[in-house]
C-alpha cells in the first residue's frame, strides 16, 4: 500500500463531560464509569490470549472526491465521536478495565496513489488487516481514503470491535457524516479510581458466583430439550485454511428487489441472508443438504442510554434441509423467529452466565475450554439493519455504495485458532441499496476471490436477484 499524506491534529483539553453520581455508593466508589462488559469479553480476551485485534470497517465508494474540508470535519466529528476511546487497566485483581474519552484526534490518512477500479476491496483489505489500532494508547479508529483510476474515490473507516460493535460504530460513522459527534465520557480520569476499582473487584467475585448458579440453573432446565444435531468433525482450521487470509467479496443489491424476493418466498429480509449465506455452505461442498448447519445470527440489546461498547447477544439456528436456493424461505423464517423469541424471554445457553467468572480465570484456562468443543457457527449472519440516507453522503457528496465488515487481525496461520469457521456476513441498507460482505474463512472450500465470487453469484441468480459485486 502506498505511503500516505497525513492531514490531522492532535486533540488536548476537551470540554468535561462526566456524569454525575448517582447515588451514595457511588459518592464511595467514585463517579460512574464505563467498564468492560460481558459482551466486550470475548474481544478482550482473543487480544491477551492471540495477540488478535478485532477490527471492523465502514466502506465507502465515491463517483467523485469529496472536499478536504468535509473529510477533515468527518475526521474531527469522529474523534469527538464514542469510537474515539482510551482503555485504562486496573492494577486490582479482577477488577475491569474502564474507559476515558481519548485525548488524541488521529490523523486523516490520504494515499497520494489511485487505487484501481476493480481493486477498491482489496485495497480496503489491506487496511482493514494493517491499520495500527491500539485501545490502551487512545487509537481506536482510523480513517482513510484514496482516489480511484476513474476519478472517484474511496474512504475505510477501521475501529475497534472491543471499543464498539457494528450497529454502535455505523451510527457513530452516519452521526459524523451528519455533522454531529459526541461523547458521555470525559477524558480525564476519574476521581477516586482506585476505590471505585477495588469495589469492580469485589462486584466481579459476587457476579461470578451468581453467574455459576444461574448455569447450573440453565442447565438442569435444558436437560428436557432434545440437543442440537451432531454435525461431523472436519479437520483443524491450520489444515483448513494455511494461509489465515481466505477470501473476501461485497454484494449490493436493490433494497425492494431483495425484500419482493424474500415475500414471494415466504420470508423475510433476514431470512432471505441467512439462506444465501448458508447456501454458499452447500454448493461448496462445506456441508451438503442433510448435514446440520450452525448459522449464529447476532441480536442488538442496545438500549437509547446504553454507553457501552457492545451491546449485542445472539442466536444459534440449525439447518439440515435448509436452504434450498429458489425454495421455500418458511422453515428458516420460522427457526429463526423461534430463536429470537427465545432470546427475549431469556432463555440464553449455560456458558453465557458465566461469562463474569471467565474475567476471573486464567488466560490458559479459557483457552483451553473454549478450544475443547465444537462450538463455533459454520456461519454467521450479521444483519445491522437501515440506517438513515446521511450515511451515504460526504459534504454533498453522495457515495455510489457503502458497506460493512470485519476481521481479526494478527491470526498466525500456523495456530488452529481462526476469527470464523465457513463464512461470515455483514448486511446493511442505506437508501435503495441493501450491502453485505462475506468473508470466507475455510480456504480448502473457497480458495480464492474468483470462486467465492462465482459460488455466489449463482446462489444469487438461484434466488433471481440481480446484484453487483465491488
Amino acid at each position: 500500500m502506498p505511503h500516505p499524506r497525513r492531514a490531522g491534529r492532535r486533540r488536548h483539553g476537551r470540554p468535561d463531560r462526566e456524569r454525575r453520581p448517582a447515588g451514595a455508593l457511588d459518592s464511595i466508589v467514585g463517579l460512574i464509569m464505563t467498564r468492560l462488559a460481558p459482551e466486550d469479553f470475548t474481544y478482550w480476551f482473543v487480544r491477551r490470549a492471540f495477540r488478535w485485534s478485532v477490527v471492523l470497517q465502514v466502506l465507502w465508494r465515491f463517483d467523485r472526491p469529496p472536499s478536504h474540508d468535509a473529510l477533515m470535519a468527518v475526521n474531527a466529528r469522529l474523534a469527538a465521536s464514542p469510537l474515539n476511546r482510551r482503555l485504562i487497566t486496573s492494577p486490582f485483581p479482577f477488577s475491569r478495565p474502564r474507559w476515558v474519552h481519548s485525548e488524541m484526534e488521529p490523523d486523516l490518512l490520504l494515499d497520494e496513489t489511485t487505487v484501481e477500479s476493480d481493486a477498491v476491496e482489496r485495497w480496503a483489505a489491506r487496511e482493514m488487516y494493517s491499520a495500527p489500532l491500539d485501545p490502551e494508547n487512545g487509537t481506536s479508529w482510523r480513517l482513510r481514503g484514496a482516489p480511484t483510476v476513474d476519478g472517484g474515490f474511496v474512504l475505510s473507516l477501521t475501529t475497534l470491535h472491543l471499543v464498539a460493535d457494528g450497529k454502535a460504530t455505523v451510527s457513530a460513522a452516519a452521526d459524523a457524516l451528519g455533522g454531529r459527534g459526541a461523547d458521555a465520557l470525559s477524558v480525564r480520569p476519574q476521581a477516586h479510581a482506585g476505590a471505585a476499582d477495588a469495589g469492580d473487584s469485589i462486584r466481579q467475585i459476587v457476579a461470578a458466583a451468581h453467574g455459576v448458579v444461574r448455569a447450573t440453573i440453565s442447565t438442569m432446565r435444558r436437560d428436557s430439550t432434545p440437543p442440537p444435531p451432531m454435525r461431523a468433525p472436519r479437520p483443524p482450521m491450520n489444515v483448513r485454511a494455511p494461509a489465515a487470509a481466505g477470501p473476501w467479496a461485497i454484494v449490493s443489491v436493490d433494497v425492494d428487489v431483495w425484500r419482493k424476493v424474500a415475500e414471494e418466498h415466504g420470508g423475510t429480509s433476514n431470512s432471505l441472508f441467512v439462506a444465501v449465506i448458508s447456501g454458499l455452505l452447500r454448493t461448496s461442498g462445506y456441508a451438503p443438504l442433510g448435514e446440520p448447519i450452525k448459522v449464529g445470527v447476532p441480536v442488538s440489546s442496545r438500549t437509547a442510554d446504553d454507553e457501552g461498547g457492545n451491546a449485542t447477544a445472539g442466536v444459534s439456528v440449525y439447518l439440515i434441509d435448509e436452504p434450498a436456493a429458489g425454495g421455500d424461505l418458511g422453515p428458516i423464517r420460522r427457526k429463526c423467529k423461534a430463536a429470537f423469541t427465545a432470546l427475549a424471554a431469556g432463555r440464553r445457553p449455560a456458558m453465557i452466565h458465566l461469562l463474569p467468572l471467565m474475567w476471573l480465570l486464567p488466560t490458559s484456562l479459557i483457552v483451553k475450554a473454549v478450544s475443547s468443543g465444537s462450538g463455533m457457527p459454520d456461519a454467521v449472519a450479521s444483519n445491522l439493519g437501515a440506517f438513515t440516507p446521511e450515511l451515504s453522503e460526504l459534504g454533498g457528496v453522495p457515495a455510489s455504495g457503502v458497506a460493512f465488515r470485519g476481521i481479526a487481525q494478527g491470526v498466525d496461520p500456523s495456530q488452529p485458532y481462526r476469527f470464523g469457521e465457513g463464512v461470515q456476513s455483514w448486511l446493511l441498507e442505506v437508501g435503495d441499496q441493501l450491502t453485505f460482505s462475506v468473508a470466507a474463512f475455510d480456504e480448502s472450500r473457497f480458495g480464492d476471490r474468483p470462486e467465492l465470487h462465482r459460488l455466489l453469484t449463482a446462489e444469487l441468480a438461484a434466488w433471481g436477484l440481480p446484484h453487483r459485486i465491488w
